[in-house]
């Protein structure tokens, strides 16, 4: 009796369930990323970290960076985050471009630390979503952390995100993603097929779909995967792309 107690008790850490750690965040998506945890389903804000036991439903396109610097590009589909293979494995996804005189030249991938970027505050305050319209992407992707910290969050319900923050002076500078307009300038991204993905170097982000042009202001990283096609309008020239690419513009 007490050598299968003894035994019992060997084997129970190994049935230990995995510690829930982020594995993921949400760069950038086209239409609400909703998580089903079971008891209620909440739309996620774009720059959310994402749990081994996430349940997420993508209603259009939607990329998800995960911390071993892979990307996993999600259209129309399901997916829990601890079957995506992409959410462990560490490599560089698509093969890495730069634009250098109007030209695409290859790069070596170099390690992306990704991790730091992404928020623990998750969910987009229902109060942010009008009910009398149809909602924009800006209400579904209002982000807990923007450029401009959290004044543009004075009317969202308390309980659903901190409140309490040290000064500005004594606040980590840590730059979240947030979904938000690329700003102005002379670039153009055409999609011809399927869809982009947008950063710029304030960190927003944004999903360019099918048959859609797009000023790019201040981008500084497309992400095309397989399969999309794009026109790129830049200095007058125009350069047509296709994934896979991660291209840096500048």
């Amino acid at each position: 009796m007490r050598a299968a107690a003894a035994a019992l008790a060997l084997l129970l850490p190994s049935c230990t369930r995995e510690p829930e750690v982020p594995r993921c965040g949400l760069h950038s998506a086209s239409a609400p990323v909703t998580v089903d945890d079971g008891k209620a389903t909440r739309t996620l804000s774009v720059g959310a970290r994402l749990m081994p036991s996430d349940q997420l439903s993508v209603k259009e396109w939607a990329v998800l960076e995960c911390f071993g610097g892979t990307l996993k590009v999600l259209h129309r589909t399901s997916a829990l985050i601890r079957e995506l293979p992409e959410s462990t494995v560490e490599a560089a996804t698509l093969p890495r471009r730069v634009l250098r005189e109007g030209k695409i030249e290859e790069i070596e991938a170099l390690p992306r630390t990704v991790a730091a970027r992404y928020s623990s505050n998750r969910f987009t305050p229902e109060s942010a979503l009008n009910p009398n319209q149809q909602p924009s992407n800006a209400d579904y992707f209002k982000a807990f952390f923007t450029p401009n910290g959290f004044d543009n969050l004075a009317a969202a319900p308390a309980g659903e995100g901190p409140r309490k923050l040290p000064a500005p002076t004594f606040r980590a500078k840590v730059p979240y993603i947030h979904a938000g307009d690329l700003g102005d300038g002379d670039a153009v991204l055409h999609v011809t097929d399927e869809a982009a993905f947008a950063e710029t170097d304030d960190l927003a982000t944004a999903a360019l779909v099918e048959g859609k042009s797009y000023r790019l202001g201040r981008t500084l990283r497309l992400l095309l995967p397989d399969g999309a096609e794009a026109e790129l309008t830049v200095d007058g020239k125009k350069l047509e792309l296709e994934g896979p690419m991660d291209l840096k513009l500048r």
